[in-house]
């Protein structure tokens, strides 16, 4: 089962991630992101679960969803030490069904903070859950997080940046134009701004978010 979730950041408009949503065996947004859905015409499966503590959904939008014929059910999860991202994740997971993949979209944009935040969380997503793919799509590209030795898919001319969570462990990577060889990656920017040159990379280090451009 593929699962689609959508955060509370700029609702994406790239075609590619709008049709994923609609393909996605189950979409789950954020209270807040749940008006920019119910705004969107295209719309995906239904019923749509909507999870957070609900500060950030007003009542008359579950009015307008209920009057515009859109079936959703509402979970709220008071819990504050989390944010409602994770709390969508942990619903998802917490369903008990077989997933083999979880694409977070609309959780970049807005406030920079969130989006850090937000991006970061994929590295803790893979370890608490290291058998389900988690991946996130915006406007502009993917990131995924990856552990050990990964082979990515790629296209020549592709643009690739590295982050390394864990700089204490060496990053060595084949197939970018511009290659790493067992090098400590201690600041953000040192793994950015790569290239693809064939339809796949092979990277090797510790705990890594990669990005790849659309």
């Amino acid at each position: 089962m593929n699962i689609t979730i959508i955060a509370n950041g700029d609702f994406p408009i790239r075609k590619t991630i709008l049709d994923g949503i609609k393909a996605a065996d189950r979409v789950v947004c954020c209270d807040g992101a749940f008006e920019k859905y119910v705004g969107w015409k295209g719309r995906g499966p239904q019923p749509v679960t909507v999870v957070g503590d609900g500060d950030s959904l007003a009542p008359e939008v579950l009015q307008e969803a209920a009057a515009a014929g859109l079936a959703f059910e509402w979970v709220q999860v008071e819990e504050q030490e989390m944010n409602d991202l994770t709390k969508a994740v942990r619903y998802v997971v917490g369903l008990g069904e077989a997933l083999e993949s979880i694409t977070i979209v609309g959780a970049t944009g807005l406030r920079e903070d969130h989006t850090l935040g937000n991006i970061s969380l994929l590295a803790y997503y893979m370890e608490e859950y290291p058998d389900i793919r988690f991946r996130m799509l915006t406007d502009h590209g993917m990131f995924l997080p990856v552990r050990g030795e990964a082979t990515i898919a790629t296209k020549a001319g592709q643009q690739v940046s590295l982050f390394s969570l864990t700089p204490e462990v060496p990053v060595s990577v084949e197939g970018l134009r511009w290659p790493i060889r067992d090098r400590c990656l201690t600041q953000w920017w040192q793994g950015t701004l790569n290239e693809a040159t064939a339809d796949n990379f092979i990277v090797r280090g510790g705990t890594l978010l990669v990005y790849l451009t659309a």
